[in-house]
């Protein structure tokens, strides 16, 4: 698999905030994980309460989607609490793509494999979250479709149940705090037309097979099939063909990080959970310093203790960067004007205007922090007031002059948080020769 591909370039400038933000291990995560309380699985139009194996058909009503469907069957099985939900879809729903790559490391692994998403998959156009374990240099990635999953979350949240986090359901089966490296296990999971086959060692997938049931019924595609297939080897096998099967786990399912998908929401909320423990940590140091000022042995007890750790610890860190330290400066020099690129929050701009502009909007435009609007209201003055108003604009103007007796109107305004400037000046655009 090739790696050198132009990054900014694979990547639109509107995405890559929400990109970079998903390079990041899945156990940043641990505090969405740990609040989650119940796992549902769905199973043929059914949605099931893994822990007790009590069901829910889903059921549609007109002009309604399939999500808030099963956000209300999820209400019901929540018998009326404010619950974090692990959602186990089917396992045909996500996307698999095999790897194989001469990379070190869990976060190089997964930064390939998001970068090369365009190539892996070329006839998807929709942008997709990544799930893997990049724990070994081969694999098989899986992919969620991010606005199917955004969806979701926004269904469930109607019905005042926080959606944490998306995991195939043939992973349910798997025991999260089983590590053994040498047991290998089948899995056949198969509901309505599809079928799909996993091989998976010591939670990691190193195989996915799905097929349409249809298909089979074709002798060279069955044989091809069953070849396939008995060639993955395992030391368990489970068969999970049917509701009673998935009803008989009778347990609350613990989500695997390495392959559990995030909604937009559910991040937002991990960053307000990390955000609220390092303010209750910056307290606590305050405390603590006030503290020192009256005991300065123990002041220095604790510098001597503090800096011992921070040299273990700077030890222990810096020994795979030591290892690889020709690779890291390359890689650095490489991918800094990636991971540096100003997030313009596009996803949060448009919430804010939509929050404040009740009129009509014909068209927006974002460049480098410069957003500029046209459309039609009754009193462009006062809109320019209330946008000036958010924290997260500034320089609000309007940019051509009203028509149509005030009703047409343009205006221009800056993002707060985003210095371009700033950007170009430390990664200056590179012109190719001939």
């Amino acid at each position: 698999m090739a790696s050198g591909i132009p990054f900014l370039d694979k990547i639109p400038t509107s995405d890559i905030g929400l990109k970079i933000q998903s390079l990041l291990p899945a156990r940043r995560h641990s505090d969405i994980f740990n609040r989650i309380d119940i796992s549902l699985l769905l199973f043929d139009n059914t949605l099931v309460n893994t822990a007790n194996g009590e069901a829910e058909e889903i059921a549609l009503i007109e002009d309604g989607s399939f999500p808030e469907a099963m956000a209300r069957a999820a209400r019901r099985l929540a018998r009326g609490d404010k619950r974090n939900i692990l959602l186990l879809l089917p396992t045909a729903d996500f996307v698999a793509t095999a790897y194989h790559m001469n990379l070190a490391g869990e976060k190089m692994i997964r930064s390939a494999l998001e970068l090369q998403a365009q190539s892996l998959l070329p006839a998807y156009e929709e942008n997709l979250l990544l799930a893997v374990n990049a724990a070994q240099q081969e694999g098989v990635a899986l992919w969620f479709n991010e606005q199917e999953a955004n969806r979701l979350f926004r269904a469930f949240a109607h019905e005042d149940l926080f959606l944490g986090a998306i995991m195939p359901r043939s992973l349910a089966v798997l025991d999260a705090s089983d590590d053994d490296d040498l047991k290998t296990m089948l899995i056949n999971d198969e509901e309505g037309s599809n079928i799909s086959f996993l091989q998976v060692r010591s939670n990691a997938v190193r195989r996915l097979l799905t097929v349409n049931k249809r298909d089979l019924e074709q002798e060279v595609f069955a044989r091809q099939w069953e070849i396939e297939t008995s060639q993955l080897k395992g030391d368990a096998m489970r068969n999970m063909t049917s509701m009673d099967d998935w009803k008989a786990l009778k347990r609350k399912v613990q989500p695997l990080p390495e392959y559990s998908f995030l909604p937009a929401g559910a991040i937002a909320e991990q960053k307000r959970i990390s955000f609220a423990r390092n303010s209750k940590v910056a307290m606590a140091a305050t405390a603590v310093v006030v503290l020192l000022l009256f005991a300065p042995f123990i002041a220095r007890w604790l510098e001597l203790r503090g800096v011992l750790d921070d040299l273990e610890t700077a030890q222990d860190m810096s020994a795979e960067p030591r290892a690889l330290q020709a690779s890291i400066f390359d890689m650095e020099e490489e991918w800094g004007a990636l991971y540096e690129y100003p997030d313009q929050q596009v996803a949060q701009v448009l919430v804010s205007l939509n929050s404040v502009i009740q009129s009509s909007l014909t068209s927006i435009s974002i460049n480098k922090g410069v957003v500029d609007i046209t459309g039609s209201t009754n009193d462009p003055a006062y809109l320019v007031e209330l946008l000036s108003e958010r924290e997260e604009f500034n320089n609000v103007s309007q940019s051509t002059s009203t028509r149509g007796a005030g009703s047409q109107f343009g205006i221009r305004l800056n993002l707060t948080n985003v210095d371009f400037e700033d950007y170009e000046e430390k990664y200056p655009a590179r012109t190719q020769g001939r």
